[in-house]
């Protein structure tokens, strides 16, 4: 969730609570504030933000008043309520203002809706179950693709403060296990990584290079060719072959597009083309050195092939 509209009695609860729980409704004030998300509100919540504020602060504590001001200066979005956002609002069996409220998250497609009150936004038995066992349900909408001219349904979450956070926290959790799993994914693919990698160029075009396996032993080849790539081509098939007998690789293209540089020692990207078994590859790789960058790319390409053909690891 990356943009959210926040209503007022939020700020309400936390400025104006005077029981014990002051301190708790101060903390998720500060934990909401502290998200990576876009905040929007109502003209109307806003203004009511600020009332509350100019109306109660004496009595709130120090900390509370820090997170109800860093909360609000997060909001970077203030919905006006203009002639379409009323007819929109009409669609909506629920009380005027939170009418008001979806109408403004539906015109700018926004992800959810935070409020201390969500059973108040559901309209029918089964969302109001949801919101008794969850703090949140998604309610459905109904709008035009500005490019098919149909109809489509996209849905917004009408979420507590608890039940978001939650959610942010769980949605966290899933982005850092998918970022495991490449992780793990690209290791398991990278049986081989380039070390060193020499170039002498003169009568002829010489490249040494040495790469290591999974096991962390070195491969070492070296070859002359008739360019420094296909050099260096020859002088990695030679330590792959090694230890895999890889069927036979052709270059079929290298190509370095265009970007601006700055400097002498700025990157430069190198794209490289093989056909092997009758399927294209290409993979690209950056460099001071815009051979080492080839030599990268065209490592990189030899472990999708080895995992394509899935040949076992060497012993």
């Amino acid at each position: 969730m990356r943009s959210a509209l926040v209503t007022a009695n939020v700020f309400q609860n936390a400025l104006a609570n005077r029981s014990v729980s002051r301190g708790y409704y101060a903390n998720l004030l500060q934990r909401l504030s502290a998200q990576p998300v876009t905040w929007y509100m109502t003209e109307f919540d806003y203004a009511l933000a600020i009332a509350f504020w100019d109306t109660f602060r004496l009595g709130g504590d120090a900390i509370c008043q820090s997170a109800y001001v860093e909360m609000l200066h997060r909001i970077r979005h203030k919905c006006p309520i203009d002639s379409d956002i009323l007819e929109g609002s009409n669609r909506y069996r629920i009380n005027f203002c939170d009418a008001l409220r979806i109408a403004c998250a539906r015109d700018r497609f926004l992800d959810c809706i935070v409020t201390w009150e969500p059973h108040q936004f559901a309209r029918n038995a089964e969302e109001h179950n949801q919101v008794q066992i969850n703090e949140y349900f998604q309610l459905p909408i109904r709008i035009e693709d500005a490019e098919s001219q149909e109809m489509v349904t996209l849905k917004i979450g009408i979420f507590s403060v608890r039940a978001f956070l939650l959610q942010l926290q769980q949605d966290q959790l899933e982005e850092n296990e998918i970022e495991e799993r490449r992780l793990l994914r690209s290791r398991r693919l990278q049986r081989f990584r380039l070390m060193n990698f020499y170039l002498q160029t003169g009568e002829g075009n010489e490249v040494s290079v040495t790469l290591c396996d999974k096991v962390g032993r070195g491969l070492q080849g070296t070859a002359i060719g008739n360019s420094p790539v296909d050099a260096l081509q020859k002088a990695i098939d030679q330590a792959v072959d090694q230890c895999i007998p890889l069927p036979t690789r052709y270059l079929s293209r290298w190509s370095v597009p265009p970007a601006t540089l700055f400097g002498a020692d700025s990157p430069v990207e190198v794209v490289v083309g093989v056909e092997c078994e009758g399927i294209s590859y290409e993979e690209s790789a950056s460099h001071s050195n815009v051979f080492q960058a080839a030599a990268e790319a065209y490592v990189q390409i030899i472990n999708r092939i080895c995992s394509d053909l899935r040949f076992p690891d060497a012993s």
